[in-house]
């Protein structure tokens, strides 16, 4: 009797080690439920980030238009601080650091991958305009989970200047 319970305490351990063996020998992936969302991606840059707080946005492609708004936030990069060896297990460390420039991103759900004209207009705390500008960018497909997986979706992006 007590080799039986050995024998089924010990089938879910052998069924889980069997599961997790073929993990890195180049097996298929699991994709998650993760999405994107389709749109634009807006930079604006020094000295026009300062003040700017929101972008209007049209985007257009074969006859068809959306518009969208986005606050603005301010950009961030990561400053490289090292490592402490050159160990594959050594510890290394960044810190994101203000860029100057404000960001936002303007969703178009249906956008297509391919050229579509994009009008941005950056707006001030008090409503006013302070920049505008048309320009043609490719919208390409995004993959929140890897190129083996199905893409997200597509982003392009419009930096002013």
């Amino acid at each position: 009797m007590t080799r039986l319970r050995t024998a089924w305490a010990a089938a879910p351990l052998a069924l889980l080690m069997a599961c997790g063996a073929g993990a890195d020998d180049g097996a298929a992936r699991a994709c998650t439920m993760i999405a994107s969302s389709a749109g634009i991606a807006v930079v604006v840059e020094p000295p026009l980030a300062a003040g700017a707080v929101a972008v209007r946005a049209r985007v257009c492609w074969d006859g068809e238009c959306v518009d969208a708004e986005s606050p603005l936030t301010p950009g961030q990069t990561a400053v490289d601080e090292g490592c402490d060896g050159d160990d594959p297990d050594s510890v290394c460390s960044a810190v994101m650091t203000s860029d100057g420039t404000m960001q936002g991103f303007v969703e178009a759900p249906a956008l297509p991958a391919e050229e579509v004209e994009v009008t941005a207009v950056v707006t001030r705390a008090n409503g006013s305009e302070a920049h505008r500008a048309a320009t043609r960018v490719t919208a390409e497909p995004t993959y929140p989970n890897g190129k083996h997986c199905d893409p997200g979706g597509n982003q392009a992006r419009v930096t002013l200047p």
